[in-house]
């Protein structure tokens, strides 16, 4: 088995292990935290994901981010091409599980937006360190995404603090995210990168 899996198994587990009051509770810190960053305050179109199992609520943020005038974005996965298309959604009530039980846009109800009209994407992932690397679900989905984006858009993840671990082993094709917030903080991974280690 390799670092990745294990260090996905392992933090998943301790994801789980949070109740949905104290993932609720720790939601909102976070989304305190997110709505103030200057890159959300300045965007229009917002790249979210819809939370599925334990992740870091996002319904709440998404209802409050269309609240405020932004325009929400959510991918649908396509399992054939392992791409992201992107609608646009201006009811949350649009939305629908995909095979993997993640909710999804319903196409017929949703708007196509197109990867060059995102001002900030929501990365999802399961374990972060502090440089910004990540591990997802292991399809690939958001690496491919984030390739084909202008690099100057900025990537921000958000998690527990449950999720993040020291070191990460990067690989060539990995692209880490500039900040991760958490309930107790904000992690300036660009600014951490700049560091050598010790």
């Amino acid at each position: 088995m390799s670092l990745k899996i294990a260090l996905r198994q392992v933090v998943k587990r301790r994801r789980d292990a949070l109740s949905r009051n104290e993932r609720e509770r720790k939601a909102i810190a976070i989304k305190e935290r997110l709505f103030v960053l200057p890159e959300f305050r300045n965007a229009e179109s917002v790249l979210f994901y819809a939370a599925f199992g334990s992740e870091v609520p996002t319904l709440k943020m998404m209802s409050e981010s269309l609240g405020l005038g932004k325009k929400i974005i959510l991918p649908i996965t396509d399992t054939k091409t392992k791409n992201l298309a992107l609608r646009r959604v201006h009811d949350l009530k649009n939305l629908q599980l995909n095979q993997y039980g993640i909710p999804e846009p319903v196409p017929e109800s949703t708007v196509h937006h197109d990867y060059n009209e995102v001002d900030l994407v929501i990365v999802p992932g399961v374990v972060f360190d502090r440089y910004g690397q990540r591990i997802g679900y292991g399809g690939g989905y958001y690496d491919r995404f984030l390739n084909r984006i202008d690099p100057s858009v900025p990537r921000v993840s958000i998690a527990f603090e449950e999720q993040i671990v020291p070191e990460i082993p990067a690989e060539s094709h990995d692209l880490p995210v500039d900040k991760i917030i958490t309930e107790e903080r904000v992690i300036d991974a660009c600014k951490a990168r700049l560091i050598p280690p010790p």
